[in-house]
């Protein structure tokens, strides 16, 4: 009998970029560390809608903070770009390094930022995470051949229904007439983070190798682009602590600490797992959107954090080798 799959791919790539075990006594590759990766994801990730709502509210552009998101991270992380090898692209190469900035770079933040000029923070802090967490899994079942067990189901389950739950006042109680398009903007903008999500999984890449080249790559091209098209009388106009805290928390935080904090968490637990975080960013943005935007969470809400969270505890907790080991797992995709 071959080795389980999934199993296969959890195991540490004997490459040259494979990370180091242990980091100043604190053991990286273990399910720990993974996990707290991907609460980095979470909270970052939350606090990054929030305040793009709030830039969008006070009259910033989609490109504006794209444009502080890589600016700030290509600055922070192209040290570690000319280390690693800026020719080779940190020993990535340049067709996967054009895959992930693909899926990763300006594409991916610009029609998630803009779908705020046409929706709320509810549309876009659910859709965003719970398609992500769809079209992740769907891929990983196909291309990567990862075998899902009950227990992941049934965790995914409930943090969709608290999904929807944590949504309901945000897509019924105040329709717009253009909310849809905001909607799809934040549906595309997830497709190719999935993408993304995947790509490092099966490539097995090192995260802080990945997003340096992502980050530094787009910082020009973006650079040009808002040259072209906006223009830096604009950005001479907006405040300049806005841009500085945009900037901290758009490049900072979630562009480099959170991004490779969920790096590092799919190549610890599987994207499969790793995907479970992105979902619970609705119940943290909520909570987060309190003291930033002032809104008080409904009853429906509140019982959807609680669905969220227990979802993501019993999903997370019920993927262990011993559970792996009974065989008690759902294959999408099987293969003859």
């Amino acid at each position: 009998m071959s080795a389980d799959p999934l199993l296969t791919i959890a195991a540490p790539a004997p490459s040259a970029q494979a990370p180091s075990d242990r980091w100043f006594g604190i053991d990286t590759g273990g399910e720990p560390f993974g996990l707290f990766c991907g609460c980095l994801l979470a909270i970052s990730a939350s606090v990054s809608f929030a305040w793009s709502r709030v830039g969008i509210l006070s009259g910033m552009l989609p490109a504006d903070l794209t444009l502080l998101r890589f600016g700030v991270a290509g600055l922070i992380l192209l040290p570690v770009l000319l280390r690693f090898g800026i020719l080779s692209l940190a020993g990535i190469g340049w067709p996967r390094g054009l895959a992930l900035l693909v899926t990763g770079g300006p594409l991916f933040i610009l029609p998630q930022a803009a779908g705020y000029i046409y929706a709320p923070l509810a549309h876009g802090g659910v859709i965003a995470p719970s398609t992500v967490t769809i079209f992740s899994t769907i891929m990983a079942a196909a291309f990567l051949g990862e075998r899902l067990s009950k227990a992941h189901v049934v965790g995914a389950c409930m943090v969709i229904a608290g999904i929807v739950l944590i949504s309901w006042h945000g897509l019924y109680a105040t329709p717009g007439s253009r909310t849809w398009i905001g909607d799809l903007l934040f549906v595309g903008s997830s497709t190719l983070w999935a993408g993304f999500t995947v790509l490092v999984r099966l490539w097995r890449l090192e995260a802080l190798r990945a997003i340096a080249v992502v980050s530094v790559l787009s910082a020009p091209l973006m650079a040009l682009g808002y040259l072209a098209f906006v223009g830096l009388p604009h950005l001479r106009g907006l405040p300049t602590g806005s841009l500085i805290v945009q900037g901290l928390l758009q490049g900072g935080l979630q562009g480099v600490v959170g991004i490779v904090g969920y790096s590092h968490a799919i190549r610890v637990l599987g994207v499969s797992r790793a995907v479970l975080f992105p979902a619970s960013v609705p119940a943290v943005s909520i909570l987060i959107g309190i003291p930033i935007l002032g809104e008080i969470p409904t009853v429906e809400q509140i019982t959807g954090v609680v669905l969220v969270t227990a979802g993501l505890v019993y999903a997370v907790g019920a993927f262990n080798r011993r559970q792996r080991s009974k065989g008690e797992s759902i294959d999408l995709f099987p293969r003859s």
